[in-house]
């Protein structure tokens, strides 16, 4: 990903003001997990890149807000279960976001669609 968005920095969206840079920078101070890709400086240079952060803290700003900005906390489990179990401890998210075999035979993604409630369920997508 970081190769493909180095050649042309032009191709990234910008966020739209000082305020939400302020706002997602101190999201970005605070998450408490591990950046894997982006710029883990951005809360003190103020350099916001698409990023990932890996396992942050549940109690933290990131978790309980929408960013609307290129931050994109993921959550590793070992059992299927407390996935499910993480999504319902919270407020109903905007969107659940399922990768894997795309079938109604797929007992992971008719569970998580079933037992789960979201304002939309996607399946291999990234976007609404």
């Amino acid at each position: 990903m970081e190769t493909f968005y180095s050649k042309d920095k032009n191709f990234i969206g910008k966020v739209v003001n000082q305020f939400h840079t302020t706002r997602l920078c101190k999201l970005m101070a605070e998450h408490k997990g591990t950046v894997v890709i982006g710029n883990p400086s951005s809360h003190e240079d103020g350099n916001l890149t698409p990023t990932v952060i890996l396992n942050p803290a549940e109690d933290c700003a990131l978790m309980a807000e929408e960013t609307f900005g290129p931050i994109l906390a993921v959550h590793t489990y070992k059992k299927f279960d407390e996935a499910i179990k993480f999504i319902n401890s919270k407020p109903k998210p905007l969107a659940v976001y399922y990768f894997g075999t795309n079938s109604t035979r797929n007992e992971n993604m008719q569970r998580l669609l079933r037992d789960t409630s979201s304002g939309a369920f996607l399946v291999n997508e990234a976007a609404y």
